[in-house]
């Protein structure tokens, strides 16, 4: 098994003092995002990790990690960043972690003992966190519907609560089977063109199609960072 974490984005939408580092070099007490997640994935007994750099990639130097570039980090998104890893994902087990999202690591438990092609973390008890982040609950909310742990439907918008039975939190696990499906997706329902797609969008095409993703239930403590609020809420769930 092995790790990528996605750390190509600046973090636009933080204030500008926040916002001069990579997104992941914010601190959650005495250790930053990153060290953090390098520090679950190493606990978890995965020693091989690459970092998908973009924004200020030789800040990540000192990690002494392996690194693929995202060269075109300003105009492109995940799905982009996460194709410059594709000599790993291609040939091993690898668990993909956003680098602006932290969680405890029983998280990465649950996804390397799950057997799926494509595993895919969920929060079925998202509204917590979400109250704590958004005035209203469906604020940036999307459609995640879940049955026999298979994913029926990921990432759409929506203004109706019963259509969302979780969250996505940006972690999730592919196996070199379930990789190849989704590079085949790539290339013939999209055509390549993926600058500016979300990795959900990819999945449910997937979905789509039939091919099955299975969702991993985490019902432990995360938390993500977009904003300035987002931050200051991920630091209070991870003050111990």
């Amino acid at each position: 098994m092995r790790a990528i974490i996605l750390v190509a984005g600046r973090g636009s939408r933080l204030p500008k003092k926040l916002s001069l580092n990579p997104k992941s070099f914010l601190k959650i007490g005495d250790q930053t995002i990153i060290e953090k997640l390098i520090k679950n994935f190493h606990q978890s007994g995965i020693n091989k990790i690459a970092l998908v750099t973009g924004y200020k990639r030789y800040k990540f130097k000192k990690f002494c990690l392996k690194t693929f570039h995202n060269e075109k980090w300003k105009k492109t998104n995940m799905v982009f960043s996460l194709n410059k890893a594709n000599s790993w994902l291609k040939r091993y087990k690898c668990i993909v972690s956003y680098g602006d999202i932290f969680y405890e690591k029983k998280a990465l438990k649950n996804l390397i003992n799950c057997k799926g092609s494509i595993s895919v973390s969920y929060d079925p008890y998202w509204k917590k966190l979400w109250k704590k982040r958004f005035k209203k609950v469906l604020d940036d909310a999307e459609t995640f519907r879940i049955k026999n742990k298979n994913i029926l439907e990921i990432g759409k918008k929506t203004n109706k609560i019963n259509d969302i039975q979780g969250q996505y939190m940006g972690l999730i696990k592919f196996e070199p089977r379930g990789w190849k499906k989704f590079k085949a997706c790539l290339k013939n329902d999209f055509d390549n063109k993926f600058s500016n797609l979300y990795l959900t969008d990819i999945l449910q095409k997937l979905i789509n199609k039939k091919i099955l993703l299975k969702g991993v239930k985490f019902t432990g403590k995360w938390a993500e960072v977009d904003s300035k609020n987002d931050y200051t809420v991920m630091k209070k769930i991870f003050k111990k």
